[in-house]
């Protein structure tokens, strides 16, 4: 009798795997094959052999479908977060290159007329003013920029960054000859003194400097030493 029970149910199988039975049916293929070890076996080889149900694909297909929704919010949420980092770590470098040009590079800093020193203040044969300039701190000097006031008091400014670097060698803008000509007086009077001369020299910045030379002033001639350095 079972050998005639499981034949009945092994017809049934394939009914049973593809879930088109009837629910009687498929009552009594379950409540047999938990009784016989030979028709579960059956079952489960022809599970394994069939292809997936629709109604797995289905379940397969949507769980795909959100694996995939998943990893593209995944690898947005990566792709965001490196781009933040991206943009910190720009904002960073931008940040401590220019704090270090600020320090470093940037001349801003003028130097006090306490450590200015200005000697052999004389007048060149072609009517140049040359005057020597020395910065006794033993720092370097970077640059120098000139400006020129309303009244006509013309201002070299020395400048330094805020860090300041000591001197390499012994000559250079902190310690050499400079030049006044009649051509710079030209040029300020076209541009802003309306007919009117400078009437002033100054070596530092307006609120802190050193009077080089005022209109006016009697000015010996250069010495012989001085006059070939600057010989045309």
């Amino acid at each position: 009798m079972k050998d005639a029970t499981c034949d009945i149910v092994k017809d049934l199988l394939p009914l049973y795997a593809d879930e088109v039975c009837s629910p009687a049916s498929r009552r009594f293929v379950e409540d047999h094959i938990t009784k016989c070890d030979d028709c579960r076996m059956a079952l489960a080889e022809l599970e394994a052999a069939l292809p997936l149900s629709p109604s797995v694909l289905e379940t397969n297909a949507r769980e795909g479908s959100g694996l995939r929704s998943l990893s593209k919010v995944w690898s947005r949420s990566k792709m965001m977060a490196f781009m933040k980092g991206a943009v910190i770590t720009v904002s960073i470098c931008a940040v401590l290159v220019s704090g270090y040009i600020g320090l470093f590079q940037w001349n801003i800093r003028p130097v006090p007329s306490d450590i200015i020193e200005i000697t052999d203040v004389s007048r060149l044969s072609d009517g140049r003013i040359v005057y020597h300039v020395s910065i006794t701190d033993e720092y370097d000097l970077n640059r120098t920029r000139s400006e020129t006031d309303e009244n006509g008091n013309k201002y070299v400014i020395p400048l330094r960054p805020v860090v300041k670097k000591k001197k390499i060698v012994d000559v250079g803008l902190f310690n050499m000859y400079y030049t006044f000509d009649e051509g710079e007086n030209n040029a300020y009077q076209s541009n802003d003194g309306n007919g009117r001369e400078i009437e002033a020299l100054y070596f530092g910045s307006k609120k802190d400097s050193v009077l080089v030379w005022k209109k006016g002033m009697e000015l010996p001639p250069a010495n012989a030493e001085v006059e070939a350095n600057f010989a045309q």
